[in-house]
């Protein structure tokens, strides 16, 4: 079972990789939190995957709430392990999600990273399409080693783009403090077609008289909403209009 979170594709896309590789079956994080869905029984000696990108050197929110309240009934003998998607650094990324899984009896045997395109346009211009697609085809080739590795059971720490972890929990808590909704905004482009609150993972957007609204102080900061607006209309802060939307491409 290889469980992903993925807002604008590059996990997912890692997570389809595996599922091909391993002919294991694939589940949305974000469908299971919309849907408070945390209760799993495994097949005899099935695979654990959890396929996520960094942010800010540590677990996406939604992430965290979904291990700490996933119910994973194993069956014999399961091989667990973390692949980490991120634009420079995991920091302590997986070392936290083994931590949270050894609460539950979950050992984790394996942990990987690949560096892919980083959506987080507050900071980082994503309109180069050109440099976005080499990104991500240099990453294709480690995908595809990752997913060797998996199939045949490898263990081992393979993160090589851990970064300053010293100071890596210290960056996390300001995601942490910085996940606020304030700062959205919907433009009169909108033409409420709704994915924004279909997909949201924190359930922080409601639509109202056809516009989305943020019913929440929080969410998880992933700019799924941003990203996937097929007009963009929304906005985070005064850099995201210009600095562009990001979605992996799969024909690329």
């Amino acid at each position: 079972m290889i469980f992903y979170f993925s807002s604008t594709g590059n996990s997912k896309h890692v997570a389809k990789v595996l599922s091909e590789a391993t002919g294991e079956k694939m589940v949305s994080i974000t469908e299971c939190v919309r849907k408070m869905h945390y209760d799993f029984k495994l097949k005899k000696g099935e695979r654990i995957g959890f396929v996520y990108p960094v942010y800010c050197w540590g677990l996406p929110s939604v992430v965290e709430e979904f291990v700490k309240y996933a119910s994973i009934e194993k069956y014999g003998k399961h091989y667990t392990y973390s692949v980490a998607t991120c634009g420079a650094a995991t920091g302590q990324a997986d070392s936290n999600l083994a931590k949270l899984l050894s609460k539950k009896g979950i050992p984790m045997h394996a942990s990987f990273a690949v560096k892919m395109v980083d959506n987080y346009t507050v900071v980082f211009n994503v309109k180069n399409t050109e440099k976005n697609e080499k990104i991500n085809a240099e990453a294709e080739e480690k995908i595809q080693n990752i997913a060797f590795l998996v199939n045949n059971r490898t263990g081992g720490y393979h993160n090589k783009l851990r970064g300053v972890w010293p100071v890596s929990n210290a960056v996390h808590v300001a995601y942490s403090l910085s996940r606020k909704t304030a700062p959205f905004k919907v433009s009169q482009d909108c033409i409420g077609c709704g994915i924004c609150e279909k997909n949201c993972p924190a359930k922080a957007i409601s639509m109202d008289f056809g516009k989305p609204v943020w019913t929440e102080k929080n969410c998880a900061l992933c700019l799924g909403c941003l990203h996937n607006c097929p007009v963009n209309a929304i906005t985070y802060g005064p850099t995201t209009k210009r600095n562009g939307q990001y979605h992996y491409n799969e024909k690329q």
